[in-house]
């Protein structure tokens, strides 16, 4: 078993859903914390239960990750802390279709979901590498694994994540490099993300949806133990393993319709 006592962990996006779920589940091994993300009376409030409940360190940083230089100015807050964990898990999705949706919004949803954390996970590989210690979690989605109408763009950012971490965790694997990468890819969970993007709730939503601190624990069981992807619950294991054989058009076709909506 990995001991995490005494070790820090960066966590974006940690104001809520999955972030803060990272956050409790860490604090518990014993990490002291880094967290960020917007909203800070959300990180403050956290901070004050995470003290309270395992006496850890916890710093708040709050931050927009959406910027063209967010994440350099965000490593440059936290260089000299000791990282040793990055949870890239701050992003967010857009419902709709493409074509009405707002070119500036998607915009600042590509930079968040792709360049931030691929910027963050650069610099702090380069740390971890030095180190010959560290761990990458990359937050991407069941959506990396089909494309997605009315999420055409958001499935887009997650398969990117998905493929970036296998990679890259190959390249540091093949280097003799003692750092651990894992695309942690949720399906429909009980976050606020289905609300902030813009969609209702459907039937089939309602009766598929998972908790998200059950998954949480997976990803970070996983992390340890340096899995290239780690994807919870069976259902949606078994709905990526036949996506396998589905062309990408059906494969489109079926998820158009589990969730549309009129036009």
């Amino acid at each position: 078993m990995v001991d995490l006592k005494g070790k820090k962990a960066l966590i974006t996006g940690a104001s809520s859903g999955f972030g803060a779920d990272f956050a409790d589940i860490l604090a518990k091994k014993g990490m002291n914390l880094v967290i960020t993300a917007r909203r800070e009376d959300k990180l403050n409030a956290l901070k004050t239960n995470i003290i309270k409940k395992y006496g850890v360190s916890v710093r708040v940083v709050a931050m927009d990750l959406t910027g063209f230089d967010a994440a350099d100015r965000l490593y440059a807050e936290v260089k000299d802390e000791n990282i040793d964990m990055l949870i890239n898990n701050a992003g967010y999705g857009m419902y709709g279709w493409f074509e009405k949706q707002n070119v500036a919004e998607l915009n600042r949803m590509v930079q968040l979901n792709v360049v931030s954390a691929m910027i963050l996970a650069n610099l702090f590989a380069k740390d971890f590498s030095a180190k010959n210690s560290g761990w990458i979690l990359n937050t991407a989605s069941f959506a990396a694994f089909n494309p997605t109408p009315f999420y055409a763009v958001y499935g887009a950012t997650k398969a990117f994540l998905m493929n970036f971490s296998v990679a890259l965790r190959t390249e540091l694997k093949k280097n003799g490099t003692n750092v651990c990468v894992t695309a942690f890819c949720p399906g429909f969970t009980a976050t606020e993300f289905v609300e902030t993007a813009g969609q209702k709730r459907s039937w089939f939503l309602e009766k598929t949806i998972g908790k998200s601190y059950p998954a949480a624990v997976e990803a970070i069981e996983a992390l340890l133990k340096n899995k290239p992807i780690v994807m919870p619950r069976l259902m949606n294991r078994f709905g990526a393993f036949c996506l396998r054989f589905m062309p990408r058009s059906m494969a489109a076709d079926a998820a158009f319709s589990s969730i549309c909506e009129k036009k």
